[in-house]
């Protein structure tokens, strides 16, 4: 698989990384950032102002330190790959170039989204960086021939949250055992993301006896969502399922199938359309709003876990609002970073890029068990967790001030047969 363009940015980031003094700095900075890159505008911010959250409150309890090291976030650290309102993987790269040419950066959270992940993994790799996402779930991005595509170096990308490989298949045994529904209408956003998670829980839905009466396509430029749920629902299906986000179409699509009279059966969707409450401005719940009275989401990492009251309730105290989608899996990646920053601090690095690689080395190192607030975790040589958890979420109209919000449920453990 060739990379054109992306090619050509990853190797002009890696000569503006030695430019910058990353490549063989001759002092050591005790000063470091951690970088974010996740996209802040339109319905997407409410899925990553979370993580943002989580990012700043791991760095705080952590004290802002790491043995004599400083570490901060600040603002001229957290870029924004959202363009016109919507993630964009051609911005996510251009981001991730600033980031690796800056040695001031000892590592990097996020993408939020497959796509854009797919174009920054050639940037930040051929820097050597580490670069953990608390979000992507695309298994193109870690396994086989796509992924190594995407590499000219060792690996420098891990994820604390499962693939798709697991969160589809989640998502269609929840519809058939736990639904009692046989039959779906299947309908994704044609990215990375969207169609990737569709296609395994389509795969799933089958092989569970389960009958897919139509799939479609839709991009997010789609005008007209009302003519293709019309279509469908001539077929009669029991369920629909939608792979994507809120911003390429969740919240539309699910408005449209309401209009033509699909509305009391079950729509389901993966993390993209769990991003926050009804009062939680361009969320999937804001814009659904009572037409979300059937809908499920799922989001690929624990929905309970031993340390979730105490994240709960610091979350709360730090900023007054509930935690919500990925929050806490954006602190699980910055403990991820401070724990693998202590690691290479005492492997006595001279220089900025002594101590970046001994950052990524540390990070990606398959033999190592984290110990982070949703649980213990290592990551295999693929930059893939040992958590196979999918967590499935429904609507609580009342939730919220009584503007619904999403309650959890159950999760799956893959790993538990």
């Amino acid at each position: 698989m060739k990379l054109t363009k992306y090619s050509v940015i990853a190797a002009s980031a890696a000569i503006v990384f030695g430019a910058c003094g990353g490549g063989g700095s001759a002092s050591l900075n005790k000063n470091i950032q951690i970088a974010v890159e996740l996209p802040f505008q339109g319905s997407e911010k409410a899925a990553s102002d979370p993580i943002l959250n989580g990012i700043r409150l791991a760095v705080k309890q952590a004290g802002g330190k790491v043995g004599d090291f400083t570490v901060t976030v600040p603002n001229s650290a957290v870029f924004d790959d959202a363009l016109n309102g919507v993630h964009d993987a051609q911005t996510g790269a251009n981001n991730m170039t600033k980031i690796v040419g800056d040695p001031n950066y000892v590592a990097v959270v996020g993408p939020l989204n497959s796509s854009v992940a797919k174009a920054e993994i050639p940037v930040s790799n051929a820097a050597g960086l580490l670069q953990c996402s608390p979000a992507n779930t695309n298994p193109d991005l870690t396994a086989g021939a796509a992924a190594a595509a995407l590499r000219t170096k060792p690996n420098n990308y891990i994820r604390v949250v499962t693939t798709d490989a697991v969160q589809g298949p989640a998502g269609a045994a929840y519809i058939i055992k736990e639904l009692g529904k046989k039959s779906v209408y299947i309908i994704d956003d044609t990215e990375t993301f969207g169609k990737g998670v569709a296609d395994s829980f389509e795969a799933e839905f089958k092989a569970r006896g389960g009958t897919v009466v139509k799939r479609d396509a839709a991009p997010k430029t789609t005008q007209d969502y009302v003519s293709i749920m019309t279509a469908a629902k001539a077929l009669n299906p029991e369920s629909i399922y939608f792979g994507g986000v809120t911003a390429t179409g969740g919240a539309r699509i699910l408005l449209a199938a309401a209009q033509v009279g699909l509305g009391d059966i079950p729509f389901v969707g993966p993390d993209g359309i769990n991003d926050g409450s009804g009062e939680t401005k361009d969320s999937f719940l804001n814009l659904a709003a009572a037409a979300a009275k059937n809908a499920y989401s799922t989001l690929a990492g624990p929905g309970t876990f031993e340390g979730k009251d105490k994240f709960d309730a610091d979350y709360k105290a730090e900023y007054g609002i509930d935690s919500t989608g990925y929050a806490g899996q954006g602190f699980a990646c910055t403990q991820v970073v401070l724990d693998a920053l202590k690691r290479a601090i005492a492997t006595n690095p001279k220089t900025d890029a002594e101590l970046r690689e001994a950052v990524r080395v540390a990070g990606t190192d398959s033999t190592y068990t984290y110990s982070l607030n949703v649980g213990s975790v290592t990551f295999d040589k693929n930059g893939d967790t040992s958590q196979l958890i999918v967590s499935i979420y429904s609507v609580d109209p009342a939730g919220a001030n009584g503007k619904g919000d999403w309650k959890y449920e159950t999760q799956i453990d893959a790993a538990v047969k």
